[in-house]
């Protein structure tokens, strides 16, 4: 199993993953290997200490690859144990914690998993402008 770590770079992420042949480091990939990678993941692990809407936690879900997330991941875009998974600490022991139980527990993988790609059609495009062009012909109509 690789751990990929994707994102601007880091000096201090390029010293400790240097000698490490497990670890694959992708500072400013572009937006096709990032996909790429997300893809094909078993999971996205997200400690972030601020996210306002956390395009990454959504693409995760797209790809039916379950995100391990933050407390700063908004409640309403990820509910633990359903579509992913939350982490209430930006403790590393504790990431390793929830990825060990995801990755251990196949019937809460698969649960997850299906539940992500279930809840990513609520962000579908077409079907949001549909519900704008609605209330504006209804608001226009009165």
């Amino acid at each position: 199993m690789e751990l990929a770590i994707v994102g601007s770079y880091s000096k201090e992420v390029e010293e400790v993953s240097m000698d490490k042949d497990f670890v694959r480091v992708l500072f400013n990939a572009d937006e096709r290997t990032k996909l790429e990678v997300l893809c094909s993941a078993k999971a996205l692990i997200l400690p972030s200490s601020g996210e306002a809407f956390p395009f990454t936690t959504l693409e995760a879900m797209a790809c039916g690859t379950p995100p391990i997330v933050s407390g700063a991941v908004p409640e309403e875009v990820l509910i633990n144990g359903v579509n992913g998974i939350r982490v209430n600490s930006l403790n590393p022991i504790d990431y390793a914690n929830a990825l060990e139980r995801l990755l251990n527990n196949e019937e809460l993988w698969i649960s997850i998993s299906r539940n992500s790609r279930e809840f990513i059609k609520n962000f579908d495009h077409i079907k949001i402008a549909s519900n704008y062009l609605d209330i504006i012909t209804r608001i226009i109509e009165k």
